[in-house]
């Protein structure tokens, strides 16, 4: 009995040192995806030596598989927003090893729904003359023109949010005068936001 002990060890022993603990390595590509706020496919290529999973951050992008063993490809689905700020999600990968795991992320970003608008649909000016502000929001650059000569305003032009100033003189015309100010959006005319000010006679 006491020689069969130290075999036993022995076997033990080789098998462990034989044993060689395989450390987790995965990489992606790409590693940055930019969506306009309609959505977008795309894949991900994975590359490792291991198992390893997928999950997202950010609710309503799809993964599908998602998980693979060693190198293997994703497909990811963005959907379409009606957010009015830009959004990131993280794509994040993990290579699971025997002792430790390694991590990966693909980085999404996805852009702003374009938006454009005044916080008042109507504002009035004194038959004296004078003048009135609002607040334009606005997400992408805009421009911005008037109906009626007869009021000005600033600035014509902007890249986001700003306050509006209308001025005019004084009315002396014999009966109220408007302008429609119409605000649109550079990079996408058909979205756009008016208001009207108002000067009554003196």
């Amino acid at each position: 009995m006491r020689k069969i002990i130290p075999i036993i060890l022995a076997v033990v022993l080789i098998a462990t040192s034989c044993h060689k603990v395989l450390d987790p390595e995965i990489s992606v590509d790409p590693y940055a995806v930019t969506c306009d706020y309609n959505g977008c496919t795309f894949d991900v290529n994975v590359y490792c030596n291991v198992d390893w999973t997928a999950d997202c951050d950010t609710l309503g992008i799809t993964i599908s598989p998602t998980s693979g063993k060693k190198n293997g490809s994703i497909k990811i689905s963005v959907p379409a927003t009606k957010s009015k700020s830009t959004q990131v999600a993280r794509i994040t990968f993990t290579a699971k090893g025997e002792e430790r795991s390694k991590l990966a992320k693909t980085v999404v970003t996805i852009g702003s729904y374009p938006f454009i608008g005044v916080d008042i649909e109507q504002l009035n000016i004194a038959a004296e003359g004078g003048g009135t502000q609002f607040l334009l929001t606005a997400n992408r650059e805009w421009s911005a023109t008037c109906s009626n000569p007869a009021f000005t305003f600033s600035p014509e032009t902007g890249g986001v949010n700003d306050n509006i100033r209308v001025t005019a003189d004084a009315n002396q015309t014999g009966s109220p005068r408007e302008c429609i100010i119409t605000f649109k959006l550079k990079e996408y005319p058909d979205k756009t936001a008016q208001i009207k000010i108002v000067q009554t006679s003196l």
